[in-house]
C-alpha cells in the first residue's frame, strides 16, 4: 500500500489471514486482544493504535485518528492474534509512504512505466535506489532547486535496468519469483541523458 507523507487514510486496511496457503481459523482469537506493531523503515517501534476487529474470516484495521507516517519510507505493520490460548503474529503488512518532492513517487512512476511492478514496496525500493544512483553521478542541485526532467528520466531509466538485472537468474532465466535488488551501474544511456557530452568541434 502506498500513500504519502502525512496521509490519515480513511479506508480501512482488510485482511484475509492465511498460514501456508490455508486461511486461518479466527475462532480461537478475541479481537479486543489482539494487537498491531508498526516500525518504521529502520525498525524503529512507532507508537500507533489500529483499532482491530473481526468479520467472518477477515481482520479489519481501522487506522489511528492522527498521522503515523511522519517520514518518508517503508513501514512494516505486524498484526498478533490473541486468543485465551491462542497467540499468533501474522505475516507484516507493507507500507510505503512518500514525498511529493520532484521525483518520482509511485504514482508518477506508473503513469510513465508500463511494466512496473505491481508491488508498491518492489517499487518504492527500485525508485529509491535509482534515485540515491542518479544524485551520486548527476550534477548537483542547488538547495531548494526543482529537480530537473533529465533527472526525472533517469531516475525511470534506471528503476528499469535494477528491475530486469534482478530478474535474470544465473542461468538465464527471467522471473519475477527469483528477483534480487542489487545496486546495478549507469548504463551510457542513463549517463547521456544526466550528463549530456557535447559534440567537440572539427578543427580545420
Amino acid at each position: 500500500m502506498a500513500y504519502y507523507v502525512g496521509d490519515i487514510p480513511s479506508e480501512d486496511m482488510v485482511i484475509e489471514p492465511a498460514r501456508n496457503g490455508e486461511a486461518i481459523d479466527l475462532a480461537p482469537f478475541v479481537a479486543g486482544d489482539s494487537t498491531t506493531v508498526l516500525r518504521g523503515f529502520d525498525g524503529t517501534e512507532i507508537p500507533a493504535e489500529f483499532l482491530v476487529t473481526f468479520e467472518e474470516e477477515t481482520v479489519i484495521l481501522e487506522w489511528p485518528d492522527t498521522s503515523v507516517l511522519a517520514d518518508a519510507g517503508l513501514y512494516t505493520l505486524s498484526v498478533i492474534l490473541e486468543g485465551p490460548t491462542a497467540r499468533e503474529r501474522l505475516s507484516p503488512i507493507y507500507i510505503v509512504a512518500q514525498d511529493d518532492n520532484g521525483w518520482h513517487t509511485v504514482d508518477s512512476a506508473r503513469e510513465t512505466w508500463s511494466g512496473a511492478p505491481n508491488n508498491e514496496y518492489r517499487l518504492y525500493q527500485l525508485l529509491e535506489l535509482s534515485r540515491q544512483q542518479v544524485e551520486a553521478y548527476a550534477p548537483s542541485l542547488l538547495i531548494g532547486a526543482p529537480v530537473p526532467a533529465s533527472y526525472r528520466e533517469g531516475q525511470i531509466m534506471q528503476a528499469r535496468n535494477l528491475l530486469n538485472a534482478g530478474l535474470v537468474d544465473p542461468s538465464g532465466g527471467i522471473g519475477e519469483d527469483d528477483f534480487v535488488l542489487r545496486p546495478y551501474p549507469l548504463d551510457w544511456m542513463v549517463k547521456q541523458v544526466l550528463r549530456p557530452k557535447r559534440a567537440i568541434p572539427a578543427v580545420a
